[in-house]
């Protein structure tokens, strides 16, 4: 047995689809033990079910319930701390309780932001009824750097091989073409920012899947539909920051259907390209004088969308999918496109049918081990200047090539060059030797 196969979770097992198969993988326990399973199943839908908790509130005092909060509300004036789950719960957090959340105030924000295990009683009084916890558990993603770095060094797969055995997947050049532009996102860049990235591909490629097994690896957000600035970035009716507040990431599908025909789609539009850049999200000051905090929240961000008209242009014109963005989506929205165009590190085209269910192992890692290898070579990336481009676009491939260097080997520059600028065909790589064959790969200590 290798010392990979020691590790790995088999999820090929029965489960209930009303719990989302990377929360089994969150716990993994509830793999093998059935009675855990079952818990777990329960507490997720109590979490995150607004039907089947508010029909169980009716005759029960107490429940348990697992779940990311949809808000935090802190109210400093009455002293009162609020979780607001998916299910629709209203949580009051005991001042004790927020004592055991963490060492600083900023660490508590992060564990209230992220998953919780909540133990609830419905208490009442002559004026109200309201639900209060009796326990709270973090559950932020452990960090397995110990078999993480036992992995690498075993040098039995490369790192991107690894990475995407973790994830269920067989490490072809199919899958690994696919991959590569999203595991970008994964990392900042020698310069401290993130990474963000634009991906159009035929159908049955995994992003839907990729995208949620980030929301309980690294705290993403997958949001399928044009995002309202409520939404995104704050919630005035209720006083609820938004999703680039709470989460460490954000991933955008079905880009290709977005619409900016009014004035608030175009405002949105305007304030992710300022905090893509300057992690500054603005909406404004609300009815309520409720403002947005002025704090950077640089966080990565992932377009994800079907190809639609670059099939039209492909083979017809020289390949460049940073001129075809520009040209697609400027006509398809009515807006000027160059401003995203220059604030994504990639854009890639993937033109090949890549059925991602024919390359599943059913077989993965725990999420730990994947937060292990990341924040390894996270802190091996460091700074280079090779790229033969010039502004952003250098900035661009300098940042690819310090990521792929680390994750691969010595990646030719003008690989990266092509990558940043939009001129080279990912696709090639299929039929090509493929780029981590062609990197000298550097021998590990």
């Amino acid at each position: 047995m290798s010392v990979l196969d020691k590790y790995l979770l088999d999820i090929n097992v029965p489960r209930d689809s009303s719990v989302p198969l990377e929360v089994y993988i969150a716990f993994p326990e509830t793999l093998t033990n059935p009675d855990v399973k079952e818990k777990v199943r329960k507490q997720w839908l109590y979490g995150n079910d607004k039907q089947v908790v508010a029909m169980d509130l009716m005759f029960a005092d107490k429940l348990s319930a697992i779940c990311r909060a949809s808000g935090v509300l802190i109210d400093w004036v009455n002293i009162v701390v609020t979780v607001l789950t998916p299910s629709g719960l209203q949580i009051v957090l005991p001042n004790p309780l927020l004592q055991r959340l963490g060492q600083t105030t900023e660490e508590k924000i992060a564990n209230l932001n992220d998953y919780l295990y909540l133990d609830v009683k419905k208490m009442t009084s002559q004026e109200a009824t309201w639900l209060q916890a009796e326990t709270v558990l973090p559950l932020r993603g452990a960090v397995s750097l110990k078999v993480a770095k036992e992995l690498i060094e075993t040098e039995e797969y490369s790192i991107l091989e690894l990475l995407l055995l973790g994830l269920g997947y067989k490490p072809n050049k199919e899958v690994k073409r696919l991959f590569i532009p999203r595991f970008l996102t994964w990392f900042k860049g020698f310069d401290g920012k993130p990474l963000h990235v634009a991906q159009f591909t035929l159908p049955e490629s995994g992003k839907t899947s990729w995208a949620l097994r980030n929301e309980t690896l690294f705290n993403w957000r997958y949001i399928p539909e044009p995002p309202t600035l409520a939404r995104l970035v704050l919630d005035a009716r209720q006083g609820v920051l938004g999703e680039v507040f709470l989460r460490n990431g954000i991933c955008f599908d079905e880009f290709d259907k977005w619409s900016i025909d009014n004035e608030t789609r175009r405002y949105t539009f305007d304030s992710i390209l300022t905090g893509m850049e300057q992690g500054k999200w603005e909406r404004g000051v609300s009815a309520m004088g409720i403002r947005v905090p002025d704090v950077p929240r640089l966080i990565p961000i992932m377009f994800f969308g079907n190809l639609g008209d670059f099939q039209k242009l492909y083979g017809t014109v020289v390949y460049n999918s940073r001129a075809w963005f520009n040209t697609i989506y400027s006509a398809r929205l009515g807006h000027d496109v160059r401003a995203l165009c220059d604030r994504l590190c990639m854009i890639d085209c993937c033109f090949k049918q890549i059925r991602i269910m024919d390359s599943l192992t059913y077989k993965v890692l725990p999420d730990s081990v994947i937060r292990g290898i990341i924040s390894l070579l996270q802190e091996q990336i460091k700074p280079v200047d090779i790229s033969k481009l010039s502004g952003r676009l250098k900035r661009y491939s300098n940042n690819i090539y310090a990521v792929l260097n680390t994750m691969l080997g010595n990646v030719p520059p003008e690989y990266c060059d092509g990558l940043a600028s939009g001129s080279r065909e990912m696709d090639t790589d299929i039929t090509e030797t493929p780029i981590e064959e062609k990197a000298e790969v550097p021998k590990r200590e």
